[in-house]
């Protein structure tokens, strides 16, 4: 089969656009998969609970099982993610509004002291800071910002990957609300 010369280059951009399309839709499936099995390895072996965290204005550390009793997020961040600084808001807007019942955990990624120290300052969040570059890459997880969501018993409720928008908070106000009904 001989394509026409003056047809040909109609037929390289039409194989072009179809190659790009099928190398997109691959990588936002392979995307949305890898973010799914980290949710299910999350729920399935969840030792982040028992994992020490290095306070950031401190020299101790934490664990997430330190706060039992208390709902518990736990949020992987990094300053150079304009989700991570959206996320932060509504968690401090939950943790203002439920100031003895909830704890976030702030685990700084990719940043030095300084940096956190400086983000601390500036927007004075009510969280416990605390390093989790080591943690990040441990658990080989898929983006920033990560929250887990943890209730009075440590059992993982929710993983959040990235932020949409403030709905995706509904749920841990939910399980406040009906935590604190019973």
């Amino acid at each position: 089969m001989r394509i026409d010369p003056k047809y040909f280059n109609t037929f390289l951009l039409i194989v072009a656009i179809v190659a790009a399309s099928l190398i997109a839709y691959f990588i936002v499936s392979n995307r949305t998969a890898e973010k799914s099995d980290f949710k299910q390895r999350m729920f399935a072996q969840d030792s982040l609970q028992a994992t020490w965290w290095t306070n950031i204005q401190s020299d101790d550390s934490v664990k997430v099982s330190d706060y039992k009793g208390m709902y518990i997020v736990l949020d992987l961040w990094s300053n150079w993610s304009n989700a991570s600084l959206k996320s932060h808001t509504e968690l401090a807007q939950i943790k203002q509004q439920h100031p003895d019942d909830v704890q976030v955990l702030a685990a700084a990624v990719g940043l030095q002291k300084q940096e956190v120290e400086q983000y601390i300052q500036k927007h004075q969040f009510p969280f416990h800071f605390v390093a989790g570059s080591r943690q990040f890459s441990e658990f080989n997880m898929p983006g920033l910002p990560v929250q887990f969501v943890y209730d009075q018993q440590l059992d993982l409720k929710h993983v959040f990957l990235g932020y949409s928008d403030d709905r995706q908070y509904d749920s841990l106000r939910v399980l406040i609300n009906n935590g604190n009904q019973q």
